[in-house]
């Protein structure tokens, strides 16, 4: 019975400093000044990327990750000048938490290895790129990736999720259009034909995970930790034949156009996601159980 009002403190203490300037026109007015600072570094980075002498898919998906630290900033811009709150405020109390980060990066990481013979049998992975090749280009990708996915957060379930839930008691309006908006934002018939609507849905489901575990903990770095590690895994190690596969390892055999043959590798993409959700969600009711608090 202690559980559920501790998760609620939790999350009152995360929305609390939206509360001051809950009005709409802020939230809006935020969130275009942000995308249009993202959109911005797009523009000017993409097609810089292309004029380096890397090779250019790999340095065009560098910039675009790198992109998103206008979206951050445009946030943390938003919370300050809109808002009238700190920035930091938007991780939740007490900051960046280490700990929380790193069970979010082992619950996927853990369950992303255990689905490797699932995923062989499915269609058999093969090797990309050179293995140091690839380790060569770590140290620049994985800082990428992490800003990429911490500002994802920061707008998602950071910025408008808060303001939300400072403007509406209704769970509909905080927990699912968030993750709604989080899944259209996927909408990619060109990449994806006859799947776009399933990567659309299991996003949206992704996003209502991430959110979950926002309320249950009052602070994104969990959250930020299941998404980075979620990233990692889908574009660094195995990817389907894509632009967004121009760091990884191996690539899965299979024709992107092919619906029927891509739907089952997006459902154990997303079955990753889900079992990882439960894995966390387990370890905190055992934490909690032996009195050594909860994730």
């Amino acid at each position: 019975m202690a559980v559920l009002p501790r998760h609620t403190d939790r999350f009152e203490a995360y929305v609390a400093p939206a509360r001051a300037r809950p009005a709409l026109w802020r939230l809006l007015a935020g969130i275009i000044f942000a995308a249009l600072a993202w959109l911005g570094a797009v523009a000017a980075l993409v097609p810089l990327a292309t004029r380096l002498p890397a090779d250019p898919g790999r340095a065009i998906l560098l910039a675009y990750l790198l992109s998103f630290a206008a979206l951050a900033l445009g946030i943390a811009a938003a919370a300050r000048l809109l808002q009238r709150r700190p920035p930091a405020t938007l991780l939740g109390p007490g900051g960046f938490r280490l700990r929380h980060f790193a069970l979010g990066v082992a619950a996927i990481a853990l369950l992303s290895v255990l689905s490797l013979p699932a995923l062989a049998w499915l269609a058999a992975p093969v090797r990309r790129m050179p293995l140091a090749t690839w380790a060569a280009w770590l140290p620049l990708v994985l800082p990428a990736l992490l800003l990429q996915t911490a500002a994802e957060e920061i707008a998602f379930r950071g910025y408008l999720m808060q303001s939300l839930a400072a403007r509406f008691r209704s769970r509909l309006a905080w927990l699912l259009l968030p993750a709604a908006l989080f899944g259209a934002l996927h909408w990619d018939p060109a990449e994806f034909g006859a799947n776009a609507w399933l990567v659309v849905l299991s996003t949206a489901v992704v996003g209502l995970i991430l959110a979950d575990v926002t309320v249950r903990t009052g602070n994104l770095s969990a959250a930020i930790g299941l998404h980075f590690a979620n990233n990692v895994s889908s574009l660094l190690f195995v990817s389907l034949p894509s632009p967004l596969g121009a760091f990884t390892l191996w690539t899965i055999s299979v024709d992107p156009a092919d619906a029927a043959a891509v739907r089952p590798l997006l459902l154990a993409d997303f079955a990753v996601m889900l079992a990882a959700w439960a894995a966390w969600r387990a370890l905190g009711a055992r934490l909690h159980s032996r009195g050594r608090g909860s994730i």
